[in-house]
């Protein structure tokens, strides 16, 4: 099953992405807190993909269990990264002989210790060719990043929407977005897409609770995304208190998360970062929501 069938099934989608840890340990422990993410039962999974060796081969085993395991609908990530045109086909045989159908495609992040991501040699240049090779390799589902605030190396948020285009163009038939923290970014990036540019594809939102000062800030640098003020505020006061700037980020991602639940948002996408305490938190909302919209949808 493609995924893009649960957006067209239902009004409202709810899913959870999870980080394959590199240890076999690790990997016992994370397996044993899925099963307690799926007892809030999110339409499906996604599996980010590492910068190493190791992690890597640990998204396709941790996909594979949320697949057969789990029962559960589930997308590997893959990036261009210091993979050859070759190595790419590969990794998509491995996940189409485990059955895993859906594909996040992704550029991918500069390496350690580079600026700017570096084409490999052999390998794709962008997430729009690497979207074009997992359409050609076989039936895979397929989705994309979107950036409400531009991504953080292109400031032309015009430029960047146009690369967006090129990914459904290319063969994405969603798009997640990166995180946000003020649903403004997100609504006017959304109507500018769909309302002046015809996209018709879903616009998912990626949701992320800030957790501290240092970590929000941290992330606000890295990918570009705007720290609202009284946010910024409340965790810089509370800074030396790690229960109590939780607490301040769960609220806010609650109201995050009822402001697009009214705008009619078409799916949100938890980046729990393996978190079951986010997802106890922030899943029975997410599951309500999307409980409903099947409702409505067959009725």
């Amino acid at each position: 099953m493609h995924l893009i069938e649960l957006y067209q099934q239902q009004n409202f989608v709810f899913s959870i992405e999870i980080f394959p840890p590199k240890t076999e340990k690790n990997m016992e422990k994370l397996k044993i807190t899925l099963e307690k993410f799926n007892g809030y039962t999110p339409d499906y999974f996604s599996v980010t993909y590492g910068a190493g060796g190791t992690s890597r081969a640990n998204t396709h085993e941790m996909a594979a269990h949320i697949k057969h395991e789990l029962g559960v609908p589930t997308m590997a990530h893959l990036t261009c990264v210091s993979h050859t045109a070759k190595e790419i086909d590969d990794v998509l045989t491995k996940l189409k002989n485990s059955e895993i159908t859906n594909v996040m495609a992704l550029r991918g992040d500069p390496t350690a210790g580079t600026e700017r991501f570096i084409q490999p040699e052999g390998g794709y240049h962008n997430a729009g060719e690497l979207i074009s090779a997992v359409r050609n390799h076989s039936d895979f589902g397929i989705g994309a990043a979107g950036y409400p605030e531009g991504h953080v190396e292109n400031p032309n948020k015009d430029d960047d929407r146009k690369h967006l285009h090129g990914k459904i163009a290319a063969g994405a038939e969603f798009i997640v977005t990166q995180f946000f923290l003020d649903n403004t970014h997100f609504l006017r990036w959304r109507d500018k897409l769909c309302e002046e540019e015809g996209v018709s594809v879903p616009l998912v939102a990626g949701i992320l609770p800030p957790s501290n000062w240092k970590a929000t800030s941290h992330m606000s640098e890295m990918c570009g995304v705007t720290i609202p003020e009284d946010l910024a505020e409340a965790l810089l006061k509370h800074e030396t208190d790690p229960e109590a700037s939780k607490e301040i980020g769960f609220v806010h991602v609650e109201k995050q998360i009822e402001g697009l639940l009214r705008e009619g948002v078409e799916g949100i996408h938890l980046y729990a970062l393996n978190s079951l305490e986010t997802v106890k938190r922030l899943g029975p909302k997410l599951r309500d929501a999307a409980g409903t919209s099947s409702v409505l949808s067959a009725n």
